[in-house]
């Protein structure tokens, strides 16, 4: 088996896959390029799930020790992935362009001499890459999740199923299943009822097969 990287057919940026992404039947990739900084060194460092798709140079930051998993059928569109840790996005989800991600950040609260250091270890790394300030906390999305354009989702969220993130929204907490939420700060507008259950598609399917 070979270790090279798996060239896009027509994509314009010519290193390629990395060997460690694993990529489910029928995945969409617009380019490889979303991978120019992708250094993750686990194995498997990405998940692709089935029917899922990466457009409009959704790029993922990942870091030596990241880990990042897509489930099937979910839409990445322009969409800004960064895990040192890890990120796992569930099935039926749809991220919006600009959207971001991310497991680590550099806070209001994070001191000048912090900052320094971890500018001075980006400039002794060959390939000027800076890691996290303080350890990394992994963020979550349940499936049917919708994620609006020009979001945030901050480290240690988790997004619950069926929950709606308005557009220029900065999750700071945790958003419960079928929640919508805006803003920011960010707040709860409306409750949606449950009617992505399987009980509910059932009902939908039956009531559909009639005539």
């Amino acid at each position: 088996m070979s270790n090279a990287p798996a060239l896009l057919e027509h994509d314009w940026y010519g290193r390629g896959i990395p060997t460690n992404v694993r990529v489910g039947r029928d995945v969409y990739i617009d380019t490889a390029y979303g991978f120019a900084p992708f250094r993750s060194q686990q194995e498997p460092g990405l998940l692709l799930g089935d029917a899922s798709g990466a457009y409009d140079r959704t790029t993922f930051v990942v870091g030596p020790q990241g880990t990042v998993a897509v489930g099937d059928y979910t839409v990445l569109n322009g969409t800004y992935l960064v895990a040192y840790e890890r990120i796992a996005i569930g099935a039926h989800c749809l991220l919006a362009w600009g959207s971001v991600l991310t497991d680590t950040w550099i806070g209001a609260g994070a001191t000048t001499a912090a900052r320094r250091a971890l500018l001075q270890a980006a400039a002794a790394d060959p390939g000027r890459h800076p890691g996290p300030l303080g350890p990394p906390r992994p963020v979550t999305l349940a499936d049917n999740v919708w994620v609006g354009f020009d979001s945030v989702v901050l480290p240690g969220v988790t997004l619950g199923r069926g929950a709606i993130v308005g557009c220029k929204t900065i999750v700071t907490r945790d958003v419960a299943p079928y929640e919508i939420v805006v803003g920011d700060p960010m707040r709860v507008v409306r409750r949606l009822d449950a009617d992505d259950t399987r009980e509910a598609r059932e009902r939908a399917f039956r009531e559909c097969s009639h005539p």
